[in-house]
């Protein structure tokens, strides 16, 4: 358990090295950052737990601990909202969309019940111009 703390920390360092952001005190906008890019390649209960062990070592240090922040918590509350609905399959169809193919084809209207009928008023596309009244006195 610990070895996985410290490696999520060195982790956390290393990133934040190579992006020339500070490790300690981590601002919690770097944490959220770092969690979000861990996003792809974590599950969302292991970024959790990175974000504890990066707390663990910033209460440590007596500095804020910046997973309690509102950014951060919403940040991981947003990247286990995504990875649930992956998880149950994103609803790109609806059953209905799908028609067996022992079903009749739909039945055709003809040209004549589709031109528009007499009698019946048609809005028209475009107003009609109408001349500028002159203003009253």
């Amino acid at each position: 358990m610990f070895r996985r703390a410290e490696r999520a920390w060195t982790d956390f360092a290393e990133w934040c090295r190579g992006r020339g952001l500070k490790a300690l005190p981590a601002h919690p906008w770097t944490v959220a950052v770092f969690a979000r890019w861990c996003e792809p390649r974590l599950p969302a209960v292991q970024i959790a737990r990175n974000l504890k062990a990066i707390a663990r070592v910033h209460l440590l240090a007596g500095h804020p601990v910046p997973d309690r922040h509102p950014t951060v918590r919403r940040t991981l509350r947003a990247i286990e909202a995504r990875q649930a609905g992956h998880r149950q399959g994103a609803a790109l169809f609806r059953p209905e969309d799908f028609v067996p193919s022992d079903a009749p084809a739909p039945k055709r209207r003809s040209a004549a019940a589709e031109a528009p009928r007499r009698g019946r008023r048609v809005m028209p596309s475009c107003p009609k111009l109408t001349s500028r009244r002159p203003p009253r006195s």
